[in-house]
């Protein structure tokens, strides 16, 4: 059964989808607050940490299962067809760094630093397609401009100058 449009299921799935770009933030700040508090607590190592697990691992796990499961609202939301085999891909893709954003607080530091690679790659090349989506077609949509884009640009960044400085 498919929601119809205006459904509450399906006003729920595209306020989720606006709110999805904060997860990653909003878990890192808290966690990290956390950790500091702890004894033995570190700021740096704790920040480094936790913005890996939330930023690149839960968001990739929450991005990756919306463009598998929920194609078509997100789809929309980007301005792109819905119904194509690249939310399948983008899922997998977004599902794999999910993962080792996940994976990464059981490793070293090396771990730490490849996770925050291959983030990047995938990341700041899908914030190329998005301006390229802008540019040519005028793309201004929400899921393509929004606030996902600047997730896609600044994360990345921040990511990788983090590593340098606490690394």
């Amino acid at each position: 059964m498919t929601p119809t449009t205006g459904s509450a299921f399906d006003r729920s799935l595209r306020l989720s989808i606006r709110l999805i770009p904060f997860v990653g933030i909003v878990g890192t700040i808290i966690s990290t607050v956390v950790d500091v508090l702890t004894p033995g607590g570190h700021f740096g190592d704790d920040l480094l940490a936790n913005s890996i697990l939330w930023m690149i691992g839960v968001q990739g796990w929450m991005t990756g299962c919306g463009h598998m499961f929920f194609g078509e609202p997100i789809a929309e939301s980007i301005g792109w067809p819905a119904k194509t085999p690249w939310q399948w891909e983008v899922g997998l893709a977004s599902l794999a760094t999910g993962v080792l954003g996940v994976m990464a607080s059981g490793f070293g530091k090396e771990f730490w630093l490849a996770t925050i690679i291959a983030f990047a790659v995938f990341y700041l090349g899908a914030a190329v397609g998005h301006v390229r989506e802008m540019v040519v077609n005028r793309n201004f949509a929400p899921g393509n401009a929004g606030p996902i884009f600047f997730f896609d640009v600044i994360v990345p960044i921040y990511l990788i100058v983090l590593y340098v400085v606490v690394v």
